[in-house]
């Protein structure tokens, strides 16, 4: 306050004023010209940390695309220790993103299950740093275990929220290459549809770890249980209440029949494209795909592979 009172000095409006009209919800304030200037200074230090991406791999059984690789993803880290919220300091990341992580475990165990090897090689990818701008899925893809031309596909599990019974699913990035077909099967398979994406102003697409494989040119998605029925109150809850929050805990309403419905849907999306015919490509003209000049479909934008 003794700062802000220096730098208005000599205003047209003093500082006195401008706080007692900041008590009405009704103050209206315009802009005027300050007599002084204000310098500012920042000092940022840095502290090296170790966190490892953990990578577990299921060979492909084909002879001729078996060393193509799908990558299932997820990340392993939230934000850490924050300002105490009823005593809690703990970002425990229940939804954001243990069960993620917890969704890819299931997945390995239903391909080891299934009695099948897929024909593609199936990589289970947990990442660290993805709150820290991505940065595991970025050392990943700039140091991958695998050729990075061997790589197919991601199918990313970020913070699935499961609070309620879905009734749609939102898949970011279905619509751009020919992932969306197969995407579209699966969603049906387990009785839902899909929607649109629903908040398209917070480009939920380019925020997670498949982001950085749509970087190398791989054709990624990104499934979220959708908003229809009580889904659009429920994420807003979540959102506002217990995202990035130390209630993001299992004292949340989490229904686990909910979990196996969204292991269901990514399980048979991966499956598909470890065993389908062709590798995904980019629908022709895609922005991403051409951007990022990863593999396209021929003819009209938009269209799938010939």
């Amino acid at each position: 306050m003794v700062g802000a009172a220096k730098l208005f000095a000599g205003a047209r409006t003093p500082w006195s004023r401008i706080v007692k009209q900041a008590d009405s919800d009704s103050a209206k304030f315009k802009s005027m010209p300050l007599v002084g200037s204000l310098t500012v200074a920042t000092k940022t230090s840095f502290v090296p940390a170790a966190s490892s991406n953990v990578v577990g791999v299921i060979p492909g059984s084909d002879p001729v695309v078996g060393k193509e690789v799908v990558v299932l993803s997820a990340h392993l880290d939230h934000i850490g220790i924050t300002k105490p919220v009823k005593g809690d300091a703990l970002n425990n990341g229940a939804l954001d993103n243990a069960i993620g992580i917890a969704s890819l475990i299931e997945e390995a165990k239903r391909f080891t299950a299934s009695g099948q090897g897929p024909k593609r090689t199936i990589m289970f990818l947990a990442v660290t740093g993805e709150e820290k701008r991505l940065v595991g899925s970025d050392y990943f893809t700039n140091h991958p275990t695998v050729p990075l031309t061997s790589i197919v596909a991601d199918v990313n599990l970020d913070m699935p929220i499961l609070t309620y019974k879905f009734e749609d699913m939102v898949v970011f990035g279905a619509e751009r290459s020919t992932i969306g077909p197969i995407v579209q099967k699966a969603v049906a398979a387990i009785g839902v549809g899909l929607s649109p994406d629903p908040m398209p102003e917070e480009g939920i697409f380019v925020r997670s770890d498949h982001f950085r494989f749509v970087q190398k040119g791989i054709p990624s998605v990104f499934l979220w249980p959708g908003q229809k029925g009580p889904g659009k109150a429920a994420v807003a809850y979540f959102m506002a209440n217990n995202y990035h929050k130390p209630s993001d805990d299992l004292t949340q309403p989490i229904l686990w029949d909910q979990g196996v419905r969204f292991v269901d849907a990514n399980y048979r999306i991966a499956r598909e494209i470890a065993d389908g015919a062709q590798r995904p490509v980019w629908n022709a003209g895609d922005y991403f795909g051409t951007l990022y000049k990863g593999p396209m479909a021929q003819g009209v934008a938009g269209g799938a592979a010939k």
